[in-house]
């Protein structure tokens, strides 16, 4: 396997294009057509740079809230003797999990192949993508997420000058009625995530393709 590998996302707004710009008399504009990939990390700690990835999960879902792909694993780190167990309070995921997960390099490898063509989404995205490009980086795996979608944004967006609405997950989990099986779970919150963007973008009134460039974070 090579070391050094480069990865390019299309960008999401040449993916939504290319979703809308089929003949409408054969292919309806509908968001079936358009698809997102909600993802989730659980981490050592908060710093990308000295911190590390212990669970990853992609759930690919459609605009319609269909799940049509997802993938999820306990991560094994790029360097196990320099590895520093964390946050075990928080994940609940064991230090002998971790050594037997899945090597970080592949499962990198198999989020962005999973991502590939969808459109990038996270809750406070900023945290996972920064731990996404520093772990790609130390495997050496050049890729880089440019346009995202960030459902704490859109609720931020959507709640104005609101105070007393909370952006958190679990806080917006129980704001519309999403349950989830576990917390602080990769899986599991990327997929109440998904569920999560459903109801943020029907509030902002997101119904078709060409709308969904309205909800890409600044």
């Amino acid at each position: 396997m090579s070391h050094d590998r480069n990865i390019t996302l299309p960008h999401p707004r040449s993916t939504v294009q290319s979703m809308t710009s089929h003949d409408i008399s054969t292919a309806p504009e509908t968001m079936h057509n358009v698809s997102f990939a909600v993802v989730d990390f659980e981490t050592t700690g908060l710093n990308p740079e000295t911190d590390r990835i212990v669970q990853l999960a992609a759930v690919i879902v459609n605009g319609d809230g269909d799940i049509i792909d997802s993938f999820d694993t306990i991560v094994k780190p790029e360097s196990p003797g320099e590895y520093q167990h964390g946050a075990e309070h928080i994940h609940g995921i064991t230090a002998e999990q971790v050594a037997n997960g899945m090597p970080l390099r592949i499962a990198l490898e198999k989020l962005w192949e999973i991502n590939t063509g969808n459109v990038f989404t996270a809750h406070n995205a900023q945290f996972d993508l920064g731990f996404l490009h520093a772990e790609s980086e130390r495997v050496g795996i050049d890729g880089h997420v440019d346009v995202h979608i960030d459902t704490l944004e859109l609720s931020r967006r959507i709640s104005g000058d609101d105070s007393s609405r909370r952006h958190n997950l679990l806080a917006l989990c129980e704001h519309y009625g999403i349950e989830r099986d576990k917390v602080h779970d990769a899986k599991s919150d990327a997929t109440a995530t998904a569920q999560l963007l459903m109801h943020l973008m029907k509030e902002i009134g997101v119904e078709l393709p060409d709308q969904v460039a309205e909800l890409f974070a600044p």
